[in-house]
């Protein structure tokens, strides 16, 4: 219980200085305000229960005395150390003149002497002796003290406070022998002792004179930080980070490369800058050079530049303050051996409590294995019992199984002479239900098929019977056809003939005019009759072309009953099979696609012939249903004129050279027959058509042929 007890102590310990930083954290970036002027200060923590104000060593005494307060709230003790911590790094009075803060007080030997923050422990100034004084006073936790550095009041000038300012901010003391007197008798000489220098940590080297570039605006750019962290990586030195420093104008040409926390990268940061001090490129060269040249110059940041003394030093003062604090050596290895001691002890706390833990494990597992010897003997006493129960009853349900075993063989025997009398029973039953079953769907079937074959006679009755009136309608309306034509061709030779009679007598008649005029009377007579033959001939040729004109009416009206029967024998033989030597219906414009299929299989991959076949096909009837395409040309052969393809126009060029000429003819047969059959609307029309003879199908050769057909399947029945 202890060991578990110490390691919450540890872990709340380093969750107590956790809590420690993070409050000094807040006061360092000025999320809390401590400072209310030069001389007074006020407790952020306290504030709200009294406004009280403090002088620096009064609320520092403050901070002291809540941080170690047994009473305070952890809490309360952890803001007042962070507060406490905060003054004492970020408040020093060293940021002050000596005059910020005096406080006067008498020596044993009534010498009034006046105290400096900024002095040294021990200095001497031509006679004057500074010395240092130990101030005690108690606390909650009992007696503490505080070394206050004092001169006389009566010598307080310049060059003190020059001397104790220079001594500060180079951070080392000036060694000086011992006076040969004092000032006053009394006053304690002490050896020199160094004051010991604080140093940025995390470590960080400050880099000055980067190479910047000025821009059209005004503003200075330079290279980025990961190019010059990946150099000196390269060179071993090891930077975590290199951040260049930016202001209004641009880039400063100042950087800082930060390394890591621990030791090693304090080395590193040492040896590198080391290296621009070798290169007579440190901090001194810098201030002191002239000419900066175009070289970086490196040194370590310590307090000067943290607080930004030197001139132009307001940004790095600025990023280090942000992301840095001021520690001397002994503080950060004092922090490291505390983190270590406190691991130490937990791992160490650990440790006892595992082994504790192991011991409590040894005796449980001791206390077990008795405890399981002593169960299995137990175990085996049950077993041994156990299997003389179980060797008896085995016995007992052998002899059991025996006479069961008996019984249940001449039951054997019983059932199966009971299920072979079953099973020939059942076969027989079987076989009756089968031979019926079968007899019946017999049966069903030869009535089924009856019906259908009676129906199918009547449906070809009624077909034969239709296509019978059909043929004998369309062949007497041809017969009649053919008369109407021939008598319409001796009508129109009579009309000829008489039209010729009239203006062979109208000739006649302008003669005997001419001749009559010289007073022939027999002339005259022979002029009348003409003129009245002419006249009955005219009336003869009216009747004729009335005659004429009523049969080209009627021959127009049975053209178009022609072609109405035309129209039912296509839709009849439409949907009819193609056979070779036979009347079909051809689709007039449509595209063979066999010479297609054929080209592709020679042009492509089997895999995908077909496809591409399709393609084409598709893209070649597409053009020519086309009706922007017009690829004929007109010549003249006689007196006719007549439409041929085109061969130099551009598509068909391209068929017949990538395709072939059996590709090519089957799209000019296409064009050929769109161009006679539907040359306006260019879509394919059906046609009778005479397969056999490869032309157009005649009405009575269709009629034949279907008359042909239906004596065929007459036989057939």
């Amino acid at each position: 219980m202890s060991s578990g007890r110490e390691r919450r102590r540890d872990y709340r310990n380093l969750d107590f200085e956790d809590n420690i930083y993070r409050y000094y954290k807040d006061l360092k970036d000025g999320r809390d305000r401590v400072k209310v002027s030069d001389q007074i200060f006020q407790c952020p923590y306290c504030c709200q229960y009294e406004n009280k104000q403090y002088s620096y060593l009064q609320i520092l005494k403050h901070a002291s005395r809540v941080g170690e307060s047994r009473t305070a709230s952890s809490r309360s003790r952890a803001r007042h150390l962070g507060l406490e911590r905060y003054l004492k790094r970020c408040l020093d009075k060293t940021d002050q003149t000596w005059r910020s803060r005096t406080e006067r007080y008498e020596d044993d030997n009534d010498q009034k002497l006046i105290t400096l923050p900024s002095l040294p422990t021990e200095f001497l100034d031509n006679n004057i002796v500074v010395a240092r004084r130990t101030e005690h006073y108690e606390n909650d936790n009992g007696q503490k003290q505080t070394t206050v550095l004092s001169v006389p009041t009566d010598y307080v000038d310049n060059k003190v406070v020059a001397h104790t300012e220079s001594v500060n901010s180079s951070g080392r003391l000036l060694e000086h022998d011992q006076p040969s007197h004092t000032h006053k008798k009394g006053a304690e000489h002490m050896k020199f002792e160094a004051i010991e220098e604080r140093i940025v940590y995390p470590w960080m080297v400050v880099i000055a004179n980067l190479p910047v570039v000025l821009m059209n605006d005004g503003k200075f750019v330079g290279d980025s930080g990961r190019t010059l962290k990946d150099e000196w990586t390269v060179q071993g030195y090891k930077p975590t980070k290199v951040q260049p420093l930016w202001n209004y104008k641009g880039h400063t040409g100042f950087g800082i490369v930060e390394f890591n926390k621990n030791w090693t990268g304090l080395g590193n940061a040492m040896t590198f800058a080391k290296k621009f001090e070798m290169d007579s490129h440190g901090k001194r060269d810098w201030k002191n050079a002239r000419e900066k040249g175009d070289k970086l110059y490196g040194w370590i940041a310590k307090e000067e530049d943290y607080k930004g003394y030197g001139k132009g030093d307001g940004k790095v003062a600025e990023y280090l303050k942000r992301n840095a604090d001021l520690r001397t050596f002994s503080e950060i290895e004092r922090e490291d051996k505390t983190k270590e001691a406190t691991l130490v002890c937990t791992l160490t706390n650990s440790l006892d409590m595992k082994a504790k833990q192991c011991e409590e494990i040894q005796k449980n597992i001791s206390t077990t294995e008795v405890s399981f010897l002593n169960v299995m003997r137990q175990k085996e006493n049950l077993v041994k019992a156990y299997n003389e129960e179980l060797e008896m009853r085995q016995k007992q349900q052998c002899k059991e199984i025996e006479n069961i075993y008996y019984e249940h063989e001449r039951m054997k025997l019983m059932l199966e002479g009971k299920r072979e009398e079953l099973w020939l029973y059942e076969k027989g039953l079987r076989e009756r239900e089968y031979l019926n079953g079968t007899e019946r769907r017999r049966l069903y079937h030869l009535k089924e098929k009856k019906e259908k074959n009676e129906k199918a006679i009547i449906e070809q009755k009624k077909a034969e019977e239709s296509m019978m009136k059909l043929a004998d309608t369309h062949k007497k309306e041809k017969h009649q056809l053919y008369q109407r034509i021939i008598e319409l061709q001796k009508k129109l030779d009579d009309k000829q003939r008489l039209e010729l009679d009239i203006e062979q007598m109208r000739g006649a008649l302008e003669v005997m005019r001419s001749i009559s005029d010289g007073g022939d009377t027999e002339a005259k007579k022979k002029m009348e009759s003409l003129e009245e033959s002419l006249k009955e001939k005219e009336e003869d040729l009216e009747g004729l072309e009335d005659l004429n004109q009523a049969l080209i009416v009627k021959e127009r009206r049975t053209n178009d009953e022609l072609q109405d029967a035309r129209k039912e024998l296509i839709s009849g033989l439409k949907d009819r099979p193609i056979v070779k030597a036979s009347i079909g219906v051809k689709r007039m414009g449509d595209l063979d696609n066999k010479p297609i299929v054929s080209a592709a299989k020679k042009k492509y991959p089997a895999a995908e012939a077909g496809e591409r076949a399709m393609e084409y096909s598709s893209l070649l009837e597409a053009k020519i249903r086309d009706s922007n395409w017009y690829p004929f040309k007109v010549i003249t052969v006689g007196v006719d004129s007549k439409g041929v393809i085109d061969e130099e126009d551009d598509c068909i060029k391209v068929v017949k050279s990538e395709w072939g000429d059996e590709v090519y003819n089957a799209v000019v047969t296409a064009l050929n027959e769109m161009n006679e059959y539907n040359q306006s609307g260019r879509y394919p029309v059906p046609e009778l058509w005479n397969f056999k003879d490869g032309r157009r199908a005649t009405l009575g050769e269709s009629v034949e042929f279907i008359l042909r057909l239906w004596k065929t399947n007459k036989r057939k029945r």
